[in-house]
């Protein structure tokens, strides 16, 4: 399995009519429904807002709608930074690194991290079945016995 990578990202997702376009097709694989029309039918791209027109009637349809990135002044292509900063990192990322790394204030990435890891926590709530654990000891370098069983060490567990 090939790893995703920060240029393959750069690359899928160079602006936000790219991070759009993605949207779109994610949320309608396939093709857009017109409710004034009632089908499927070809939309294109308003070049001044980040929504699409059906090409008979005219109505207008938005893959942010209804999302955490519906009437959010951020640019998408910043949530979807944020989003692949979050998911590529080991151990997080805070919101005070998503502010110098995005130019976002504070507030703008504290209230990006929150949307995200609810949608993160969400997609997982509906697991069930085995449960990934992991334990470790801590408490410096001592002679002995080492792991189980190892005195004046510390167990930290940690769950997936």
């Amino acid at each position: 399995m090939k790893k995703y990578t920060t240029n393959d990202f750069e690359k899928e997702f160079p602006n936000d009519d790219a991070c759009l376009e993605w949207l779109k097709q994610y949320r309608w694989t396939d093709g857009i429904y017109c409710v004034k029309c009632q089908k499927v039918t070809k939309h294109h791209k308003i070049k001044s807002r980040p929504c699409y027109s059906c090409d008979y009637c005219g109505n207008l349809v938005s893959p942010t709608a209804g999302t955490i990135f519906h009437k959010s002044a951020t640019p998408l292509r910043t949530w979807f930074q944020v989003m692949y900063r979050m998911a590529s990192t080991r151990c997080g990322i805070s919101a005070k690194q998503i502010q110098r790394e995005t130019g976002v204030t504070y507030k703008t990435a504290w209230r990006m991290c929150k949307q995200i890891r609810t949608l993160f926590d969400e997609d997982f709530k509906h697991l069930k079945g085995e449960v990934e654990v992991d334990e470790t000891y801590i408490g410096g370098k001592r002679t002995g016995k080492r792991g189980r069983g190892a005195e004046n060490k510390s167990k930290v567990v940690g769950t997936a």
